[in-house]
């Protein structure tokens, strides 16, 4: 490991830097969001530097993330009712406090089924439903 010899400051992505972003997406073996994701509806990123220029860029989400558990996985029906008015609730929430997606993981393939039905989209074995604020 190097020794650090400068601070690691940060400060907010500028239209400036969309290009040494994109470099960086370009160069990453690793899948990532696209440029525009770091700058689109409002998003929020900051850019860590030091003296020899940026480091990485992280971007900050307003996402609302469920977590639950159903009392009787074999009860379909009431289940499924359950879940229409949770995700109705869930999107009221999250667009009063100005939530830009709702999110949630799941081993059962019935849920994610039936959620896809509801407007969520599978992205990287999470479940996303956007938000308009």
């Amino acid at each position: 490991m190097s020794e650090i010899t400068s601070p690691i400051t940060s400060r907010p992505l500028e239209i400036l830097d969309v290009p040494f972003l994109q470099r960086a997406l370009d160069q990453d073996t690793f899948e990532h969001a696209t440029a525009k994701q770091y700058t689109m509806d409002g998003a929020y990123s900051e850019v860590y530097e030091d003296e020899q220029g940026p480091i990485a860029i992280l971007r900050y989400t307003k996402t609302l993330r469920l977590v639950g558990v159903w009392c009787d996985n074999m009860d379909f029906r009431r289940n499924a009712l359950a879940t229409i008015k949770a995700i109705e609730d869930a999107t009221a929430k999250a667009k009063a406090s100005g939530f830009t997606d709702i999110i949630f993981t799941t081993e059962s393939p019935t849920l994610a089924k039936f959620c896809k039905k509801l407007g969520f989209v599978e992205s990287h074995g999470q479940y996303v439903k956007q938000v308009n604020v």
